[in-house]
C-alpha cells in the first residue's frame, strides 16, 4: 500500500458538500448535509465520549470519593464552591478574608477563576449537595473535553476517524493523568484538556487559513488556569506550529502564530502578575534550580509505559515509589512497536519537537524557579506519543515475520513486567495477570490490526478492561494525602455552625487520633485545608499555595492548615508594643486545639474566655470561646494605638473598610486590623494616603499622620499590578481584534476587485 501524505483536515467540522474527504486513502464523493454518511461521521466521537464517561465512572464503585481526594478536597472543591457561590450573587472573589493565607484568589494564581469555562462548571455542580458527586461531574466534563481535543488533533493529521476516536479515549485515562491528576491536582487536568485544542487551532491557522482568534481563544483557556505550566505547553505548541509552517513552506503565518501567542501573553498578565507581586511574602520566594529527586522519572521508568502494574521507583512526598501507575501510557504502545510501518513525516515535525522538548524537560531536576516536579509534565509527553502511534497505525501493521515480531511483543511485555516486579516484587499477582491481559490483546490486535472496526474494539475497550483492573490493583492514590471529609456541603454547615465568629484551630492531620481518619467523628469538631469555607465559617485555618511566612511562622502552619503544639502558647503572648495577646489581634472567638497535639482540658481558662464542653462533640478537640465578642463588631479593626477613640468601624463590601477616629495632641498612631497585610492594600485618611505595614503575624497596620485630630480611614484593597494587568489585557484584546478583522478585510478587499474587474 502507498504511504498516504498527512492531509490537515479541520476535524469533522468540514462540510460535507466539498468534493470528497480523505478517508482510507480513497476519495468518496461528497453527500447532502443530513445523509446517513454524515450521520455515520459522528459515531466514532460518540462512542469515544461514552468509553471516557465509562472509564472515569470505573474507580467509582470501589471508591466514591476517588476524585474527591489530596488538593482536590483541601482546597479545589472550597475554591470552586467559593467562586460559584459568589458569582451567583454578582461578586467576584478576587480576596476573601474569612479564608485568611488561603484567600487571596488573585495571588494563587491557580484557582482558574480567569477561566470561563472552570467558572462555568464550577457554577453548575454548585447546587450539588454532594461535593464528591459535584467534583466528579467537573473533573469528567474536563476529561471529555480533553477526549475530544484530542480527537480533532489527530484528525488535523490525517488520521482516520477510528483511530483518533482511539486517541481520544486513551489520553484521559493514562495512568499519571487519571490516578495522580483525576484525583488529586485539578487544575493539571484541566490544562491536559485545553492543550490538545490550543495545537489543533494553531493548524487550523496554518493549514485551512482558519482565524487565528481561536488560536487566541483556547490559547487564553489553557494559560488563564493559573497553572504555570499552562505558558510552558503554549509556548512550546506554538513554538511547533512555526516550525512546521516553516518547514510546510508557510511562512506567512509564522506572523500571524507569534503574535497569537503575543495576545495570549498579555491577556494573562492579569493571571500571574498578582502572583509574581505577592511570592517575596511566601514560600515562593527565592525559588530555585535545585535537584531533591522529588517526581523525578528516569529513563528506564518510560520502559514501564505498557506495564498495568507499575508502580514506579520515583520518590514521592512520603515514600521512595509512587502507589499508583502514573507511568503507564496505554497497553498497546510499546508491544505493538515491532508491528509499525515506520515513516517520518517533514509535516510532523512539530510534533517531534513538542515531545522532545518535554521529554528533556522531564528529565531535567526536579525544580527550575518555580516549576517543580517534572513528573508533572508527562501528560504533554505522552500526548505526544499517542498522536505518534495513531499516525503511525493508520497505515496498519506489517504482517511479514509475524513469529519473529510477536516475540519480540512478548519480549516488551515480559520486559516491563520485570521491570514494575523489580520495583515491587511483592505485587507478584498484578505483574503476572497485567502481563498475561496484554498479551492477549496484542494477539487479538495483531489478529484484526489497528483498522476496521474490531481493531477499535480491542484497542479501547481492551483499554478500558486494563483500566478495570488497574482499578481493581490500586482503588486509591495513597502517595497524596486522603482527608475523607464529609462530602456534604449542608451537613459541614450545620455541623459547624455551633461555633461563633473566627475560630483560631491549633491541630494537626499528622497527629495519632487522626491517622484513621472517620468523616463522622473527626470532622465534628475540625476540619483542614479550605474546607471551613464550604462550612460558612471564617477561620484561620486554610491551604495556600503561595503561603504567608510571617502569618506561618507565629502559628508555625504548613500549607494545608497543620500548626505545630506551640501554636497554642504563641496565641496568648503578647507581640512587642501591643497591649493584648495574638489571638485578640486575629479577633478570634473561638479556639479549637486537638487533644492529642496539645491536651488543654486540664489548663485554666486564659483570662476573658472559657471552655464550652457543649460544643466539643467528638472527644478529640477542647473548645474555648471569648467571654464577650471582640470590639468594633462591624469591621475588622482590632487594635488601636493609645489615645485613638475609634468612633465607627464598618466594610464597605467584601473587602473595603471604613473608620473614623479621633486622636487628641499631635502623637502618631497606628491601627491593627484582623486581615493579611497582602500587596494591593491603598489607605487614606481624610482622602490622603498613608503607609501600610506588615504587622504581627502578617497583619495590615495603618499608619495614622501626626496632627490629624479627627480622621476618617478609608482602607481599600485591589490585586497588585492592576493597571499593568489592565494595560496589557487592552493591548491584548486590540491586537486579538486585530487577528481576526485583518483577514476578514483582506479577503472582502480580494473579492470586491476581482469584482470590479470582471
Amino acid at each position: 500500500m502507498a504511504p498516504r501524505e498527512i492531509l490537515p483536515l479541520d476535524g469533522d467540522t468540514m462540510s460535507s458538500t466539498l468534493t470528497g474527504v480523505v478517508n482510507a486513502g480513497t476519495t468518496e464523493p461528497a453527500r447532502p448535509i443530513g445523509s446517513g454518511a454524515d450521520t455515520r461521521r459522528l459515531v466514532a466521537p460518540l462512542v469515544m465520549f461514552v468509553l471516557v464517561a465509562v472509564g472515569a465512572g470505573l474507580p467509582l464503585i470501589g471508591n466514591h470519593i476517588f476524585y474527591f481526594w489530596d488538593d482536590t478536597a483541601a482546597v479545589g472543591v472550597p475554591v470552586w464552591h467559593r467562586i460559584a457561590g459568589a458569582v451567583l450573587h454578582g461578586d467576584f472573589p478576587l480576596l476573601n478574608l474569612d479564608m485568611w493565607r488561603g484567600g487571596d484568589f488573585a495571588a494563587e494564581a491557580s484557582t482558574g477563576m480567569w477561566n470561563p469555562v472552570t467558572v462555568a462548571i464550577a457554577v453548575l455542580i454548585y447546587p450539588i449537595d454532594n461535593l464528591a458527586v459535584g467534583i466528579t461531574i467537573g473533573k469528567t466534563l474536563f476529561m471529555l473535553i480533553m477526549s475530544g481535543g484530542m480527537y480533532l488533533l489527530s484528525r488535523s493529521y490525517g488520521v482516520r476517524r477510528a483511530l483518533s476516536a482511539v486517541a481520544g479515549t486513551v489520553l484521559p485515562l493514562a495512568g499519571y493523568s487519571f490516578f495522580m491528576d483525576a484525583t488529586s491536582w485539578v487544575n493539571a487536568l484541566m490544562l491536559t484538556a485545553f492543550t490538545p485544542w490550543v495545537w489543533w487551532t494553531a493548524r487550523l491557522a496554518v493549514h485551512r487559513g482558519r482565524s487565528l482568534g481561536w488560536l487566541v481563544l483556547s490559547g487564553y483557556l489553557a494559560v488563564s488556569l493559573g497553572n504555570p505550566y499552562g505558558l510552558v505547553s503554549t509556548a512550546v505548541v506554538i513554538l511547533a506550529v512555526i516550525v512546521e509552517a516553516w518547514v510546510a513552506g508557510r511562512r506567512r503565518k509564522i506572523i500571524g502564530l507569534a503574535a497569537a501567542g503575543l495576545a495570549i501573553l498579555l491577556l494573562n498578565v492579569m493571571t500571574y502578575l498578582p502572583l509574581l507581586l505577592t511570592s517575596s511574602l511566601g514560600y515562593r520566594v527565592g525559588s530555585q534550580t535545585y535537584n531533591d529527586g522529588v517526581l523525578k522519572p528516569s529513563l528506564t521508568n518510560l520502559l514501564e509505559l505498557s506495564t498495568p502494574s507499575t508502580q514506579p521507583e520515583i520518590t514521592s512526598f512520603s515514600a521512595a515509589y509512587l502507589t499508583v501507575p502514573v507511568m503507564y501510557l496505554v497497553w498497546f504502545v510499546l508491544p505493538s512497536v515491532p508491528w509499525l510501518r515506520w515513516r517520518t513525516w517533514r509535516s510532523a515535525i512539530g510534533l517531534y519537537m513538542f515531545a522532545g522538548v518535554f521529554l528533556l524537560l522531564m528529565l531535567g531536576p526536579s525544580q527550575i524557579w518555580m516549576f517543580r516536579w517534572p513528573l508533572r509534565l508527562i501528560d504533554f509527553l505522552w500526548l505526544a506519543v499517542v498522536l505518534a502511534w495513531v499516525m503511525l497505525a493508520d497505515r496498519g501493521f506489517e504482517r511479514s515475520r509475524w513469529r519473529l515480531r510477536m516475540a519480540v511483543s512478548a519480549a516488551i511485555v515480559a520486559l516491563g513486567a520485570y521491570l514494575a516486579w523489580g520495583e515491587r516484587p511483592q505485587l507478584v499477582g498484578p505483574h503476572v495477570y497485567g502481563a498475561v491481559a496484554v498479551l492477549l490483546l496484542v494477539w487479538l490486535l495483531v489478529r484484526f490490526g489497528p483498522n476496521g472496526r474490531a481493531g477499535f474494539l480491542v484497542l479501547t475497550v481492551g483499554s478500558l478492561l486494563v483500566l478495570g483492573l488497574q482499578v481493581l490493583w490500586f482503588p486509591a492514590n495513597h502517595s497524596v494525602t486522603d482527608y475523607r471529609f464529609p462530602t456534604s456541603a449542608r451537613l459541614l454547615q450545620q455541623r459547624f455552625a455551633k461555633y461563633p465568629g473566627t475560630v483560631v484551630q491549633v491541630a494537626s492531620l499528622v497527629s495519632g487520633d487522626l491517622a484513621d481518619r472517620s468523616p463522622n467523628r473527626n470532622y465534628e469538631d475540625m476540619l483542614f485545608g479550605s474546607m471551613y469555607s464550604v462550612a460558612g465559617v471564617e477561620s484561620t485555618t486554610g491551604y495556600s499555595g503561595i503561603g504567608f511566612t510571617r502569618f506561618d511562622s507565629a502559628q508555625c502552619m504548613a500549607y494545608e492548615g497543620n500548626t505545630c503544639p506551640q501554636a497554642w502558647p504563641a496565641l496568648w503572648q503578647h507581640p512587642p508594643g501591643y497591649r493584648v495577646p495574638l489571638v485578640d489581634l486575629l479577633r478570634g472567638r473561638t479556639v479549637v486545639v486537638q487533644n492529642a497535639l496539645v491536651d488543654t482540658r486540664s489548663e485554666p481558662a486564659p483570662p476573658g474566655w472559657r471552655r464550652a464542653p457543649a460544643l466539643e462533640t467528638s472527644g478529640l478537640a477542647t473548645v474555648w470561646t471569648r467571654d464577650q465578642p471582640p470590639q468594633w463588631s462591624h469591621g475588622r479593626l482590632s487594635y488601636a494605638s493609645d489615645g485613638v477613640q475609634v468612633v465607627d468601624d464598618h466594610m464597605l463590601g467584601t473587602v473595603d473598610e471604613q473608620l473614623t477616629y479621633t486622636l487628641p495632641g499631635s502623637d502618631t498612631a497606628a491601627l491593627t486590623f484582623a486581615r493579611l497585610a497582602w500587596p494591593g492594600y491603598r489607605a487614606t485618611v481624610n482622602g490622603r494616603a498613608v503607609r501600610t505595614e506588615i504587622g504581627p503575624a502578617g497583619l495590615l497596620v495603618v499608619d495614622l499622620p501626626a496632627g490629624v485630630r479627627t480622621g476618617e480611614v478609608a482602607l481599600s484593597w485591589r490585586p497588585p499590578g492592576s493597571t499593568v494587568s489592565a494595560a496589557a489585557f487592552g493591548i491584548g484584546a486590540l491586537l486579538t481584534l486585530g487577528l481576526v478583522l485583518v483577514p476578514i478585510v483582506g479577503r472582502r478587499r480580494s473579492r470586491f476587485r476581482r469584482e470590479s474587474t470582471a
